[in-house]
């Protein structure tokens, strides 16, 4: 699909997400965080969250998107004002590096934030799976920074490692 005359960028920042249709390309850069990007291919509508942390540590009283399950509840309400369901979207997942592991699979920072990657990643398989929500593509783990762009026009993804 050819992509929109105006292409409308929006660059997410952690704990950030957007939901909306074909003219917008969405960015972010990813670390041991983790982008859920969902796409409706009849519609061309999705999204892309860029969460921290699966769960908050203790109860929270501010409305914020940098928690997983919280970011998730969002694409759910938005799925819902488009009449939509969640099986009528397919996922990609992105992020989830260690980057307190080196090459050589040696932990060097050895404390509960050193595979936070990983759990992030387990995290959005285990949702996505529980809503019945296909993952048709993902780039996880490593010890590596990732640039993602997302054309919301052709449900299309882009990674850059670093």
């Amino acid at each position: 699909m050819e992509p929109p005359i105006e292409v409308i960028d929006r660059f997410l920042n952690p704990g950030e997400i957007f939901f909306g249709d074909s003219p917008y390309r969405i960015r972010t850069l990813l670390g041991s965080c983790v982008s859920i990007v969902l796409w409706h291919p009849t519609q061309h509508v999705g999204g892309m969250c860029h969460f921290l942390l699966p769960y908050p540590a203790e109860l929270k009283l501010e409305k914020t998107y940098k928690y997983g399950i919280d970011a998730f509840q969002y694409f759910l309400s938005e799925i819902k004002k488009k009449h939509t369901k969640p099986s009528d979207y397919s996922a990609k997942i992105f992020g989830g590096s260690n980057m307190f592991i080196n090459e050589e699979k040696e932990i060097f920072r050895n404390d509960a934030t050193s595979l936070i990657g990983t759990k992030n990643s387990e995290f959005a398989k285990k949702i996505l799976k529980d809503n019945q929500i296909k993952i048709i593509s993902e780039d996880v783990g490593g010890n590596q920074s990732r640039k993602i762009y997302f054309s919301v026009w052709d449900g299309e993804v882009w990674v850059e490692k670093h």
